[in-house]
This record gives structure tokens, sequence and C-alpha cells, in this order.
């Protein structure tokens, strides 16, 4: 269970091994429908609700609204000097979530 958050873990941390994990640097938390996050026993990924990226300062929201529709957003504007790097980490972060069966 979880492979699928596992992988997309470890693929960030190999990608951008400087700054996972740092607290200026790349964070992701992944909360699933029953409130549980990802670093819990409990955490259910195909129940996979909200996942947030922070790059740099830079916040990008990922929701889950019903089966596969799916809203990104940012709290902030993305500097352009982050563009390369945002779209490298959610182009992760989509390749592992879309190969969760979500229910």
């Amino acid at each position: 269970m979880n492979k699928n958050i596992k992988n997309m873990f470890k693929e960030l941390k190999r990608e951008f091994p400087e700054d996972f994990g740092s607290y200026d640097g790349l964070t992701v938390d992944a909360l699933d429908f029953k409130g549980n996050y990802d670093d819990y026993t409990d955490f259910d990924e195909t129940l996979l609700f909200d996942l947030e990226v922070c790059y740099k300062d830079q916040t990008i929201t990922i929701k889950r609204y019903y089966k596969e529709i799916w809203e990104i957003e940012d709290e902030n504007y993305i500097k352009s000097e982050y563009f390369r790097e945002i779209g490298k980490i959610l182009s992760i972060v989509m390749k592992h979530i879309s190969r969760i069966e979500l229910d």
C-alpha cells in the first residue's frame, strides 16, 4: 500500500538531493480524505485528497475533487526563476499520482 507515494518521494529525493526536506528547499505533504498525512501509518494513497508542494517559498496545491478531477493552484505568484524546477517537480508528482488506482 502507498507504493506510488513512496516512489514519488524517492524520485524527488533523488532529483533534488540538496533541497529535499529542507525548510527553504522542497517539501511535499500528502493528505487523504480521512485526514491522514503521508507519514501516518493509516494514510491511504487511494484516498488521496490534497498534495502540497513547497519549493523555495513557492507553494502549489493539487486537490482532488472527484475521482480523476484535480485542481492545481498556486498560493503565491510563481517566480520565473523557479519555473523549470517546479515544472520538473510537478511532472514527477503527477506521474506517480496518475498510477494510483483511486477509489
